[in-house]
């Protein structure tokens, strides 16, 4: 069992746990590839090595990229309504 005080601390900006991805990298048939980094940077490399254009999580054109790794863009979470019911008994029961 893990105790909490020997875990690492956390390395994202806010403290909390953000989401990791897997290193993965797809090879394009036009030359050069698609990295997928830990952190969910998507990296469009030409036939050198060099970096052409990358997309961060946050970018909008980042799930047009992400579909190519099987990645889909994660909704947003929104908290339920409570579903009240107006008392229905009758009055005196």
């Amino acid at each position: 069992m893990t105790d909490a005080r020997s875990r690492p601390a956390s390395s994202s900006p806010a403290g909390g746990r953000g989401r990791r991805y897997r290193r993965n990298e797809v090879t394009l048939s036009a030359g050069g590839k698609l990295m997928l980094e830990g952190d969910g940077t998507i990296r469009r490399l030409d036939a050198e090595g060099s970096t052409v254009r990358s997309w961060a999580p946050s970018d909008p054109d980042w799930p047009n990229q992400a579909i190519r790794f099987g990645l889909h863009p994660e909704p947003t979470t929104v908290a339920p309504h409570s579903q009240r019911v107006p008392d229905t008994r009758l009055p005196g029961a």
